[in-house]
Order: structure tokens, then sequence, then C-alpha cells
């Protein structure tokens, strides 16, 4: 037997990271973190409160004792001690600065920046709670690390871009610059199949016990390689990883191509002129792009579904499957 959360879980810590990740995403956006990409600047925002309070919403029904037992749901909020009382705090926190966000973002209006700060911090947090939540069970080795939530944290910002990105055109007209999001992205994958790596060989070299490692051969050799290797590492890395670097690539020779004998006027005019091509042809609308980022998100997914099914736990020294 397996003792394991289900599929409402994965379905909580996948949409929770998403949701984070997505507000982040507008957050650097509208801060001007990403360049010239207005069409960022709101999508995120409708993102975020929606995945986040569905995703919530799965998690207690998967306890169940929120619905049947509500009492019990008023005595985790006085726990503060727990983990979960601590996530139902920030949960809450995060869906009600989300939502005043996404209103003042239909509205066309500026937000108050102690609220828009305050809303990327929560949503940090909400990211780092979806990985902490499972990091603290001891009786689990697969899940008792403390690259669990890095990873996860790596992923929900990886996921929100992509989910901005492609709910983005929906809402936006014209052309913009979407360099810098392209490079970011890039990192983001980068960084994730590096925590992955190094999250698999901790677990293979025996650092957290036996079990910890036959969970990690559950993924690469056992019953869930296909997911792993297939959705996992080539959709959800490997091959966003190989279009976003093509993008890059392609808009800076595009860039690159720049007369010299003009004014800088000309140049800011050239370079302004080479990313609207660029969008239009190569940019985030594109066919590569909607695939790499589908397979970012998909392979998001996978990884909440893979951590979750393939932790064997232990109960008094001994693995129970």
């Amino acid at each position: 037997m397996e003792l394991h959360w289900h599929w409402l879980v994965v379905i909580y810590l996948f949409l929770g990271g998403l949701g984070a990740g997505a507000y982040i995403t507008s957050f650097l956006a509208e801060k001007g973190f990403l360049g010239k990409a207005p069409s960022l600047t709101r999508a995120g925002y409708f993102i975020a409160t929606p995945a986040v309070a569905i995703g919530t919403l799965m998690l207690v029904f998967d306890l169940g004792q929120g619905f049947w037992k509500p009492w019990l749901m008023i005595g985790l909020l006085s726990n503060f001690t727990s983990v979960m009382s601590w996530g139902v705090y920030i949960l809450s926190a995060f869906i009600l600065a989300g939502f005043l966000k996404c209103y003042f973002a239909f509205k066309n209006k500026k937000a108050p920046e102690l609220l828009t700060w305050a809303g990327a911090f929560l949503a940090l947090c909400t990211a780092a709670y979806t990985g902490f939540l499972i990091s603290v069970i001891k009786a689990i080795p697969f899940w008792n690390s403390n690259i669990i939530p890095v990873l996860f944290v790596v992923s929900a910002l990886s996921t929100g871009l992509s989910a901005t990105s492609l709910l983005a055109p929906l809402l936006e007209k014209g052309t913009y610059h979407e360099g810098r999001a392209n490079q970011l992205h890039l990192l983001l994958v980068v960084v994730e199949i590096i925590v992955a790596a190094s999250f698999i060989m901790v677990m293979l070299n025996g650092s957290n016990g036996p079990i910890g490692t036959e969970s990690a051969k559950l993924l690469i050799s056992g019953k869930y390689q296909i997911v792993f290797w297939g959705l996992f590492i080539v959709l959800g890395l490997v091959l966003p990883a190989f279009i976003y670097l093509q993008q890059i690539l392609s808009q800076i020779k595009k860039t690159g191509d720049i007369p010299q004998n003009i004014t800088a006027n000309d140049v800011g005019s050239a370079v302004l002129a080479e990313a609207a091509a660029s969008s239009k042809i190569y940019g985030a609308h594109s066919p590569l792009m909607i695939i790499g980022d589908t397979g970012v998100i998909i392979g998001g997914f996978a990884l909440r579904m893979l951590i979750v099914f393939a932790a064997l736990p232990v109960w008094d020294g001994f693995s129970i499957y």
C-alpha cells in the first residue's frame, strides 16, 4: 500500500504555484524588470487569484474535515505552530490581495503601491508554501528535503510566466519586446533542471535513507519513468529550453543588423521596429513559443504528480508498499 495524497492535492500544488508565479510575472512586467512587455502587466493578475483559490478549494476538499467538521478548521487557525495554519493565513491573504490587484488591473487603474508589493511578497510565500507543506513531513523521506521548496518556487515562477505569456495575447493588442521575458524563462528552466537533478542525486545517494532512494528509482527507471522523462524532462524542460534559446538568438540577430551611419534616435527606432517584427514572427505568440509555454505548464503539473505519487512512506523504519 502506498500512503500519499491524491489528485486533489496535486492540483492544489500545481495551481497554487502557477497562480503565484503568474502574479509575480505581471509584477515584474509592471515594474519594468521584463523590458517593454506591456502585454504581461495585467494577464498574470487575472490568473493569480482564480488559480490559487481553486487550488485551495481542492486542498480543503481533499482534507474533507473542513466541510464536514468546520470546527476543526477554527481550531487550526488558532494553532500558530502548525504548518497548515501558516498556509491558511498565507493563502487567504494572497487571495485577498490578488483579488484587489485584479480589480485595479481590470479597471485599468493604478493600485496602491503597498498592495502591489504586498501581493508580490505573498505570492512568493504562496509558491514556497506549496513545497514547504510537504517538505516538513518526516514520515515520507522523498518529501523531507529542503530542496523541495526551492524546486517548487522555481517551477512556480516558470509555469506562471508561461501561463501569463499564453493569456496575454488574448487580452492585449499591439507590438512589444519579449526579449527579457525569454531570457528569464530560459534562466528559470536551466535552474529548474539543475535543482531537479540535485534533488534526484541526493535521493539516489541515500541521504534520505533507502526509502527515499526507492522513490527516486520509481521516477528514473520505475513505473513513473515515462512521465518523468517524457513529460517532465523532455516536454517540460529540454524542449522549452531550446525554444527559448532559439528565440533569444533570433532576436539578437534581428536587432543586431542595424546600419552604422544613423543617429542615436534612428538606432532606437530601428531596435523597436526589429523587436516588433521579431515579436510578430518569433515572439511570444508564435507557434514555437506556444509549444514551449504549453510544455512548461504540462511539465510543471507532471512534477507535482511525480513528487506526490512516487513518495513511499516509512512506518517504524519500514516501507509499506
